[in-house]
This record gives C-alpha cells, structure tokens and sequence, in this order.
C-alpha cells in the first residue's frame, strides 16, 4: 500500500497548516527570552496563552482534515503536533537554563517545574485531534476501506490491550531514546556514563523514531490506535524526571560535572519535544504497520 502523489500532498499541506497557524501565528506571545528555554516554568507563557493555542490547534486540526477529505481523520491529526515542532526546533536547550543556574536546587525546581508539563501540551495536541475528527465526521460523504483493521498477534481485551500499549510504549521509547538522542558520553563512577545535551534536530530524530516504533509495534501487535502511544509521550517525560530527576543525582552531577551533562538523555528532552515529536512518531509508526500489514496479506 504506497502512498500516492495526491496523498503525500495531502501530508504535506496538513503539515503546513500546522505550522503557520499553531507554530507561528501564536509565537508573539509564546516566544521566550532570547536565548532562552520553550517552558512555561520561563514566565513567558501564561493559562490564556495555552488556552489561545488550544483554539487555534482546533481549528488547525479541523482545517487540515477539510483540505484532505475523505482522509481527513487519518492526515489531519498531524496539523497540530506540526505547528508545536516549530516550537521546540526555536527553542534552547534545556543546559541553557542549568548553565544559568547549575545549583543541585535549582536543577531540582526546574525539573519540578516541567514535571507535569508534558500533560498540558498533550492537551494542545488533542484539540487538534479533536478539530481534525469534527472535521471528518462533518465533511466526508462515504466510508474507507484503509486496510487498518486486521487480526493481531495478542487479542487481549480492548482495555488491557491499551493499557499495554502505554506501558509498552513508556518501557521501550525510554530504552530507544538512551541509544537515539544520545550525545557524547564520559564514564562517570556513580552512573556508568553521562551524556551530553543532545541538539534539537538529534532530538527530533531520536523521538520520531522511538515513538515510531511503538506506534509501529503496538497497532501490528495490539491493534491499538495511534492515540495511545501519543498519550504516552507525555507519560514518558513525567516518568523520566519523576525517577531519574532525584536530589542525589543532581548533587553529584553539580559537583562532577559541566550544566550539560545527564546522567539520563531521556531527561535532557524538553517536554514539549516529547510530545511533539513523539505524536508525529505514533501516527507515522501505525500506518506503517497498516502497511506492512498490507503488503503481507498481499504476498501471502
């Protein structure tokens, strides 16, 4: 099942509206210091501006599924984790902020500020999922054949099966990411190793790839929709500061070592990175196991 010329237009215009409307039609009151960090522990952002970009991703997610009807659904629902790409590509890193206050203390409210984080961009990325189904359901005219529904290896209850597939997904993307978003390392005597702040666009490809993975593995697998590896994203990056983002850590990497060293890659990721990027993943990852579906039915 090869996408067709129409149909990677189709991808491309989604995207494009994604980033005109959500990346930058907002950014005057998202932009951060210059120089600085895409957080909302950085002041600059604020409930009404989240609120704004909650609305302008509905209607992102809603104009990029009516340009791709009858395959709405399916293409649009990448519109908004689009326009938030934009956001984290102009975004510092997070070594930036430690640079500037490399203190056991204040890498801890840092984290402590961006631990829930991921949830609320999440909540963005769903009002563009939402605007792009409102779409569909209003705009197309007749049903799909799109080959997504097919027998799996593991038919478990439709509640356990997702459950698994977020439990999956968090277990295998922070395993993925150790590998992928990894920057120069040292050997450090309490961790084994540290690793550097990894740049942005490494970011990017560590995360799609991960999260493809997942969304890849769970639908062929599980049968899951790609929604619940995205979900996951955010469960990820609260887990990662959650469990590795400890005072003992940070003591030690203070004392030993330079702002941009981890003991964790997967803690250098912003959480609007990980939900970004990790969105894009998962919706990527499900059509190709569709796909790959396909083609074994085909040849078999």
């Amino acid at each position: 099942m090869e996408l067709s010329w129409l149909t990677k237009i189709r991808i491309a215009v989604a995207f494009a509206i994604g980033v005109v409307l959500l990346g930058f039609l907002p950014w005057s009151r998202l932009t951060p210091d210059a120089g600085g960090v895409f957080a909302m522990l950085s002041g600059t952002i604020d409930i009404q501006d989240v609120l704004i970009c909650g609305v302008i991703s509905l209607g992102a997610g809603f104009l990029a599924s009516a340009v791709c009807t009858p395959y709405g659904m399916r293409i649009g629902v990448l519109a908004a984790p689009a326009g938030m790409a934009v956001w984290s590509f102009r975004s510092a890193d997070l070594s930036t902020i430690f640079q500037a206050g490399p203190a056991a203390n204040d890498r801890l409210a840092v984290y402590s500020a961006l631990k829930f984080e991921g949830f609320i961009w999440l909540a963005i990325a769903a009002c563009g999922f939402i605007g792009a189904f409102a779409a569909d359901r209003l705009l197309r005219r007749k049903s799909l054949d799109l080959h997504d529904k097919f027998e799996v290896g593991f038919k478990l209850p439709p509640f356990a099966a997702i459950l698994t597939a977020v439990v999956a997904t968090v277990v295998v993307g922070n395993f993925l990411l150790k590998f992928l978003a990894a920057g120069i390392s040292y050997p450090d005597k309490t961790f084994g190793t540290v690793t550097g702040q990894p740049a942005n666009l490494q970011i990017a490809f560590a995360v799609i790839i991960a999260f493809m993975a997942c969304g890849f593995a769970t639908k062929l697998f599980l049968g899951t929709n790609f929604v619940w590896p995205a979900i996951a994203s955010a469960i990820l990056t609260s887990y990662s500061i959650i469990i590795y983002a400890k005072k003992p850590v940070m003591e030690h990497l203070a004392a030993s070592w330079p702002a941009v060293f981890f003991a964790k890659t997967v803690i250098a990721i912003l959480p609007v990175q990980m939900v970004a990027f990790g969105c894009i993943g998962a919706v990527w990852g499900y059509w190709l196991a569709v796909s790959y579906r396909y083609w074994r039915k085909l040849e078999s």
